[in-house]
C-alpha cells in the first residue's frame, strides 16, 4: 500500500494543441532574434534558425516535463484513487496517454 499522499489540485490544465502551438511558439517569437537579413552569411543564417528550433524545443520539453511531472503515476497513488482512476477514466487509457507524451518529449529532443 502506498503511504504517499498526493495532492490532485496541484495539476496543471492541459492547453488544447492549438493553444499549445501559438503559447510555444509565440515565446520563441518573443524571446529570439526575428529578422535575417539579406546579405547575412548562410553560417549566420543557419545559425539564426538553429537558435529558433533549440529554443523551441527547449520550450516544448519544459512544457511537456511539467505535465508529466504534474500528474501522478497510478502505480504510486493509494489504491482507492487508482480504481477511481479506472472507473471514470480507463487506467490503460490514462498510461497510454502519458506514454504518448513522454515519446513526443524524446522525438521532439531528437528531432532539435
Amino acid at each position: 500500500m502506498a503511504s504517499m499522499q498526493y495532492n490532485f489540485k496541484k495539476i496543471t490544465h492541459v492547453p488544447t494543441a492549438k493553444d499549445f502551438i501559438d503559447v510555444v511558439l509565440s515565446k520563441t517569437q518573443r524571446q529570439t532574434p526575428t529578422v535575417v537579413h539579406r546579405g547575412y552569411a548562410i553560417t549566420r543564417i543557419r545559425q539564426f534558425y538553429m537558435r529558433k528550433v533549440k529554443f523551441t524545443q527547449t520550450s516544448w520539453n519544459e512544457k511537456i516535463s511539467r505535465i508529466l511531472d504534474d500528474f501522478p503515476r497510478v502505480d504510486d497513488i493509494h489504491p482507492f484513487y487508482s480504481d477511481l482512476l479506472n472507473v471514470l477514466y480507463d487506467k490503460d487509457h490514462y498510461k497510454l496517454a502519458l506514454g504518448q507524451l513522454n515519446t513526443a518529449r524524446n522525438i521532439i529532443d531528437k528531432i532539435a
